[in-house]
This record gives structure tokens, C-alpha cells and sequence, in this order.
């Protein structure tokens, strides 16, 4: 059978599984487990505190836990004290040798810090990363031209998710786990609570929006459903189909985060208004939305509004009335 740890050191218990059916490798196990506890026992925990232990806390307490699965595989029994920017450099370099600035920081430098900081002090000393340079290049977004053509071609499930990010600039996870009960009767108004910034944000939500969710069944449930009628287990589940699709269709690569990017792109084109952008979307500083300023432009704007998106920043969307507004299928709103 398996072989079984039991015992007390320097005052703490001990009963777990060795996880070996061989005893050379439950004696070397055990050997570990107790040099740990001791050098915790009289050093701390800062001594022997592993990145897996630091992300438990940070799972546990609710955080978003995007991107931790592949770090916990590669670093997670890697002490605390041994993550320095040394190795969080070359371990980026490894886990994303193609992957340019942008990509590295948010997959691999973001999460890394968010957990290490949250488990300090108690578990480490707090980190900070100097991440990659290069990472403010041109932040690629999608014209109401392209997301019409995108939309003919996905199928219904689809194609009302797709809307609901480009409509309300939300993160991947965000629409992910929203449920009917955070959506307002009249579907007017969604509350995201399981947000990255760890506080909950409200959102008006524009006709088109409006208009694609799917029919809200009697009890609660999660508002987007896979073609079997099931939750989706993960966004990456979203990107692969989105994949598939639009290489059948003869279209470019897209995903829930470029989305994001093209929402956040028209909205300031269509508002000029940084504090619009940070509320609406998540974003703790201007610094952080600048980078969408750049593309803004009136005749952006214009087409906008011709395709039927309705951006009006911090003003309060009214429910229009079908002679009111267009759908997609026929751009003539009036500005």
C-alpha cells in the first residue's frame, strides 16, 4: 500500500500520504518534510514557503487565478525566497520563447507578483518585476466593419458572446461567470463580482448587448452557455472555437481579449473620456487606458455609431425602441 507520514515535529503534527508505494522514496520524503518544518519551526515561514503554498492563499481568497495552472506545474514547489527577477526572466523566456512583451507580462510577470505580493508578508517579501520592454506597440483592435463580418459567420451561442464582450469591453472570466441574477430584470444593468481588481463593477449595457442575451430560463443560472447547453469550463474553450471558426471563414485570428481591446478602443473614440474607460472597464489608472487613445479617431467614432454600437459614456443608456435604432444589418443611427 501507500506509505504513510505520522508524527510530531518541533511541536507540529504530521499525517499525510507519502504518495509512494516505494519506502526508499517515503524515507526521502519524509526526510524533506521534516528538515521543512523544522527550518519553519525556528526560521519562519519565509524560509521554506513555496510558490504553490502562496498560491493556495491567493486562490482561496477568491483572486483570479488566469494563467496559474501552467506556473504552478513549473515553479510550484520552487521556495519563495529563490523567485527573483533572474528567474522570472529566464522562466518567461522558456514558458513563452515566441510570445512578445505583452504576452510574457500578462501570463507570466502579472501573476507571479499578484500572488507573491499577496502572500507577503507573511510567506515572502513583497516583489517587484521590471517587466519586459517593448510592450507598448500598437494595441490591435477590431473595425465595426470586421466584428459584423465575424458575427454573420459564428454560430447563434456564439455570436451572442461575442457581442456581449465587444458591447461591454468585460474580461474573458468576467462574462464567463456572470449568472441571470446579476443581470437586471430588463436586462438593462450586469454586475460583474469576480473581477482581476478584486472589487465588483457595474455596467449599463447597450442595446445590441441587450438585444443578444439569451433567454433568461426561470431559475438562476449562467448566462452563457456552450452548445451543449453547458457552462464553458474556461475562456480558452471560447478561443479554440473562435479559431476554428474563423479559419473555416477565411478571417484573422481573434479572442476574448482582443475584444476587450476594440471595445476599449471605440469608447474612446466615441467619448474622449479616460474616466468613462476606467470605470466601465476595470482599469485602476489613466496610465493603464492611454494606450486605446492613440487609434481614436472621429471617423472611428462615426463608424461606430453607423454600425449600431452605442457608446455614451458616464450618461445612462435609455432603452430604445426598434424604430429608434437599427440592428446590425442596417448601420443608420443617427449620431
Amino acid at each position: 500500500g501507500i506509505y504513510h507520514i505520522r508524527g510530531t515535529v518541533q511541536g507540529r503534527c504530521v499525517d499525510e500520504s507519502a504518495r509512494t508505494r516505494v519506502r526508499s522514496e517515503a524515507e526521502q520524503i519524509k526526510a524533506q518534510l521534516e528538515a521543512d518544518l523544522f527550518k519553519r519551526a525556528v526560521y519562519g515561514d519565509k524560509a521554506v514557503a513555496t510558490f504553490a503554498e502562496a498560491a493556495d492563499l491567493y486562490t482561496v481568497a477568491g483572486k483570479p487565478t488566469d494563467h496559474l495552472a501552467p506556473l504552478l506545474a513549473r515553479i510550484g514547489l520552487t521556495p519563495l525566497r529563490d523567485i527573483d527577477q533572474g528567474l522570472v526572466d529566464k522562466l518567461a523566456a522558456e514558458m513563452k520563447p515566441k510570445g512578445g512583451p505583452a504576452t510574457r507580462i500578462r501570463q507570466i510577470y502579472t501573476p507571479i507578483s499578484a500572488v507573491m505580493n499577496f502572500a507577503a508578508p507573511k510567506l515572502c517579501d513583497p516583489i517587484k518585476l521590471a517587466k519586459p520592454k517593448g510592450s507598448g506597440k500598437r494595441v490591435d483592435y477590431l473595425t465595426p466593419a470586421e466584428v459584423d463580418r465575424l458575427l454573420d459567420f459564428l454560430p447563434t451561442h456564439l455570436a451572442r458572446l461575442v457581442t456581449f464582450y465587444v458591447a461591454t469591453g468585460c474580461r474573458a472570466s468576467e462574462a464567463l461567470a456572470l449568472e441571470w441574477r446579476d443581470v437586471s430584470s430588463r436586462g438593462e444593468r450586469a454586475v460583474f463580482w469576480d473581477t482581476k481588481m478584486g472589487y465588483s463593477r457595474g455596467v449599463e449595457l447597450q442595446h445590441r448587448a441587450r438585444d443578444n442575451l439569451p433567454p433568461r430560463p426561470d431559475e438562476n443560472a449562467f448566462v452563457w452557455l456552450n452548445s451543449n447547453k453547458e457552462p464553458w469550463h474556461a475562456y480558452d474553450a471560447v478561443n479554440l472555437m473562435l479559431r476554428r471558426y474563423c479559419e473555416r471563414n477565411g478571417f484573422r485570428h481573434v479572442s476574448c481579449h482582443l475584444f476587450r481591446h476594440t471595445w476599449a478602443t471605440w469608447a474612446y473614440a466615441a467619448t474622449r473620456d479616460l474616466t468613462f474607460l476606467m470605470q466601465a472597464g476595470g482599469w485602476r489608472s489613466p496610465t493603464m487606458v492611454l494606450r486605446y487613445a492613440h487609434a481614436a479617431s472621429d471617423d472611428l467614432a462615426q463608424s461606430v455609431r453607423d454600425h449600431g454600437w452605442e457608446i455614451r459614456g458616464g450618461k445612462r443608456l435609455r432603452k430604445r425602441t426598434k424604430a429608434e435604432h437599427p440592428s446590425h444589418k442596417s448601420p443608420r443611427l443617427a449620431g
